[in-house]
């Protein structure tokens, strides 16, 4: 069965759902105060109307997974300095390299033919 969605298209939306969930147990956390929870709750409830714009090969989609995904990688690159332990290190680093090719797979050229 042939798809119309091409595979980094494909990647870039379960990438984001990944993300976009894990944004959404931040309150679980014990850590983060009131703000950083808020906010990453507002990014994984956006990030999954965007995945549902990418799996369908939206313009829009497109558009606010790249805005959500800049967003993430920029409120997560301050905890690449300030971090107090390891783990919180790692989780900022994986959020940036994640948040980064994100953008990276859904401005490839096969994926910005099917917004086409």
């Amino acid at each position: 069965m042939k798809t119309s969605r091409p595979g980094v298209l494909t990647a870039a939306a379960l990438l984001l759902g990944l993300a976009s969930l894990l944004s959404l147990a931040t309150p679980l956390l014990a850590g983060p105060p009131l703000p950083v929870k808020v906010f990453a709750v507002m990014m994984g409830l956006i990030g999954l109307v965007a995945v549902y714009g990418l799996w369908n090969a939206k313009r829009w989609g497109m558009i606010v997974a790249i805005i959500v995904s800049a967003l993430n990688a920029l409120s997560a690159a301050p905890g690449l300095v300030v971090q107090p332990n390891l783990p919180a290190l790692i989780g900022a680093g994986v959020t940036v390299v994640l948040s980064v090719l994100i953008i990276v797979l859904t401005i490839l050229p096969p994926a910005r033919a099917a917004y086409a």
